[in-house]
């Protein structure tokens, strides 16, 4: 049975900065999710969401990302083969997240 997963990141650059930030950084979670053996293979922005679709073990998980002025929203479905994974990805996703939207140290 499939696993709906949803993740949101609070932050506070706004909307705009926010998503600025994200958009600037899909390379680099493009580059991380290599190194565990996945790869994003759709990439759609309609205005402040992400359609994105990310292939691993044979499957492809696809979901989205909204930008929001105070949040990031994350939403996904996972095949029941990596719902066993669900806790870890959140907590990766999650500190990703935050590493792109926390504000630099003054």
């Amino acid at each position: 049975m499939a696993k709906p997963v949803s993740i949101t990141i609070s932050h506070e650059l706004g909307r705009e900065a926010a998503l600025a930030r994200i958009r600037g950084g899909v390379d680099r979670i493009r580059d991380k999710l290599g190194m565990v053996k996945m790869q994003l293979v759709e990439e759609e922005w309609r205005d402040d969401t992400l359609d994105f679709g990310v292939a691993a073990l044979g499957y492809t998980v696809r979901g989205s990302l909204t930008v929001e002025e105070r949040l990031v929203r994350v939403e996904m479905m996972l095949p029941w083969v990596l719902a066993t994974f669900a806790e870890a990805l959140k907590l990766g996703v999650e500190k990703q997240g935050r590493v792109l939207l926390d504000k630099p140290k003054a």
